[in-house]
């Protein structure tokens, strides 16, 4: 071995001998110079000691505090820094460097990682919001009436690391999952328009398809199974677990046809829609039929009362044949662009003469209004919103949804189905509003995406102090 070897083996090796000086000395005599400046008969000085002290209590503090701001959503550090700061950072095209998508996929990858090697990011502290907040949606008893809406979580890759950012998030609406996988649409296809704190996306349901995202969802019952001491036959019969897995929380799927289905086929469309009840029906509490994406040719024209009464029924009966005790409830979403009077009344009947229980108030908009840019708008922003087809989402929104929702919920008022707000809500006093224009819940994600991953436990206290007259409303 190479420690036993004579000095001369060492020097023929090419290393250096050790000088036969330090050979001799002890080793415990080579310590470090604070130790070699106080000898054992002196006390180290006051001066000292408080400084060592000093250094050690602020590293200690410093580790401490970035763990805290790491992990817990209410930070600073996520709600003010992480967005501005990722939009900089990801400032690309998604084509020639990395852009607005490549940080949607980061972000929940991120979030997905942390919660699997046991540090989630999670609200810390007391939830005071919500005793006050407690409600149903679609007769499930939930912690809040907030939601995260389909798109952000488009592949059901980050269930419960987004549950756990916050107990305000009461329904995940994962999705839009297609029978097969496709691609989508040719990037780039989402484009920011900070300004306006808006959105621009074309994503064209870009799905992994429905074997997969119902893999990853029995994965998880199998192994909630096993840590209860279940199997999952006994987790899918008991009527009392929600799908979500989280008590006070619901779990959304949402479905679409394929690209390739000729939306004039009622039959073919319909086997789509079926064809994903069939896989991801027992792992949901609700079932989101999509028929209002912008960004799918023909795809709205299944809104017709017609066609759209047939698709709702063929999912309704769908659901009844599922294994699962407590059977999905099937909600449409619907398109804001399908707002006369005539439409949302073709609607409204195909809703109430099929069972269905909600209808989500409203997907993106191909319109674009003067109000998609802010006035400090780049040239750039400019450009997105006069050039680039897609689905608009973001505050300006807000008003049209608001009317909506008071249409739809007049016309289905009493029918037992409910009504969720969905689009350009800021804050709580957005959601306040939504909810006194008869919305039982509201859904968000370009606000989140802003406002960063505490937003929903913001939003969730200012909606409760209104709720409770602290706070008046707009």
């Amino acid at each position: 071995m190479t420690f036993l070897r004579p000095t001369g083996a060492i020097l023929r090796s090419g290393r250096r001998p050790i000088p036969s000086a330090l050979q001799s000395r002890p080793l415990l005599r080579y310590t470090s110079l604070s130790q070699q400046a106080f000898s054992s008969s002196a006390k180290p000085p006051a001066s000292y000691l408080l400084r060592r002290t000093l250094v050690s209590t602020a590293f200690v503090a410093l580790i401490g505090l970035g763990y805290i701001s790491t992990t817990d959503s209410r930070s600073s550090l996520h709600n003010y820094l992480v967005p501005p700061l990722l939009r900089i950072v990801f400032s690309g095209d998604d084509i020639s460097r990395p852009g607005p998508e490549a940080v949607h996929t980061f972000g929940l990858r991120f979030l997905s990682t942390l919660h699997s090697i046991g540090i989630p990011v999670s609200e810390g502290g007391d939830h005071p919001y919500l005793p006050t907040l407690n409600t149903t949606l679609f007769g499930f008893p939930v912690n809040t009436p907030l939601g995260i809406s389909a798109g952000l979580d488009k592949h059901g890759e980050a269930i419960d690391a987004l549950f756990t950012t916050s107990p305000a998030i009461s329904m995940l609406e994962i999705g839009c999952v297609t029978p097969l996988p496709q691609a989508g649409n040719p990037k780039p296809r989402v484009f920011r328009v900070p300004s306006s704190k808006s959105l621009i996306n074309r994503y064209g349901f870009n799905s992994v398809g429905a074997a997969t995202v119902a893999s990853r969802l029995r994965t998880r019952v199998r192994k909630f199974a096993n840590e209860h001491g279940l199997t999952e036959a006994e987790v899918l019969s008991n009527p009392e677990i929600p799908a979500s897995l989280h008590p006070g929380r619901i779990l959304a799927v949402q479905i679409g046809k394929n690209k390739t289905t000729d939306e004039t086929d009622i039959e073919a469309v319909k086997r789509d829609y079926v064809e994903c009840v069939n896989q991801l029906g027992n792992y949901a509490d609700l079932i989101v039929v999509n028929v209002s994406s912008p960004n799918t040719p023909g795809l709205r024209s299944l809104q017709a009362e017609k066609p759209l009464e047939s698709i709702l029924s063929a999912v309704v009966d769908a659901t009844k044949g599922l294994e699962r005790a407590r059977k999905p409830q099937v909600v449409v979403k619907v398109s804001p662009d399908s707002d006369s009077p005539s439409e949302i009344t073709a609607i409204a009947n195909a809703v109430k003469h099929t069972g269905v229980k909600g209808v989500i108030v409203a997907n993106t908009t191909v319109r674009r209004p003067s109000e998609a840019l802010g006035p400090l708008a780049t040239d750039e922003e400019k450009r997105v919103v006069a050039e680039e087809a897609g689905g608009l989402s973001g505050p300006v929104l807000f008003p049209r949804m608001l009317n909506l929702v008071e249409q739809f919920n007049a016309r289905l008022r009493g029918s037992g189905v409910d009504v969720i707000a969905c689009g350009g809500v800021q804050d709580g006093k957005d959601a306040a509003l939504a909810l006194r224009s008869g919305a039982k819940g509201v859904l968000a994600y370009t606000g989140l995406v802003y406002g960063g991953v505490g937003w929903f436990g913001k939003v969730a206290n200012e909606l409760a102090e209104i709720k409770e007259g602290l706070i008046t409303r707009k």
